[in-house]
């Protein structure tokens, strides 16, 4: 990155913060899979942060930021982990690997999930949408939604089921024809 001119040192920068923004979650759970002590967990996150940007040169735009970024953290917690052997609490190598492994499925499950969520909702109707929001993004509790819209909390209950219920079913939908 030292022969990069300042707009183009500039377009990288941005380029890794938006990648890493988008997938720190993902990052932090993964860790927390490797790692049984939330500091810890953070510090090994704050490290991996650090050697991602240092070595980011190695990244190449438009494949996976999430897996590389999941290798460089599994290497900085298998670091860590080997600076803490003498306790005996400590996993083995061969377990860490695993570990790692089966954390990454899930998050790549756990992703499909969400994209299948967000296609679903935006198939709802406009009155379910609204019903969904008001009760979930709105920091109101249900039996204020309800009051805002004339229903008692029960028949806001009863919505929410029947929309869950829905939304279970267009997400298993999805998913089944995302694995074909």
């Amino acid at each position: 990155m030292e022969h990069e001119s300042g707009s183009d040192m500039q377009a990288r920068h941005d380029e890794f913060v938006a990648l890493f923004v988008r997938h720190e979650a993902a990052i932090h759970s993964f860790v927390l899979t490797l790692l049984p002590d939330l500091a810890l967990a953070e510090d090994v996150v704050q490290q991996a942060s650090m050697t991602m940007w240092r070595r980011f040169d190695q990244y190449e735009s438009g494949t996976s930021f999430r897996n590389w970024a999941f290798q460089v953290a599994k290497f900085t917690a298998m670091n860590q982990i080997t600076k803490l052997r003498r306790d005996r609490h400590v996993f083995s190598e061969q377990l860490l690997s695993m570990l790692a492994q089966q954390a990454s499925d899930r998050s790549d499950h756990l992703d499909a999930q969400r994209r299948a969520l967000a296609f679903c909702i935006e198939r709802l109707g406009g009155e379910d949408r609204r019903t969904l929001t008001g009760c979930y993004q709105q920091s109101r509790t249900i039996k204020q939604f309800a009051q805002s819209v004339g229903q008692t909390p029960n028949a806001v209950y009863k919505r929410l089921n029947r929309i869950r219920a829905a939304l279970l079913r267009c997400i298993e939908r999805r998913l089944g024809l995302e694995s074909i």
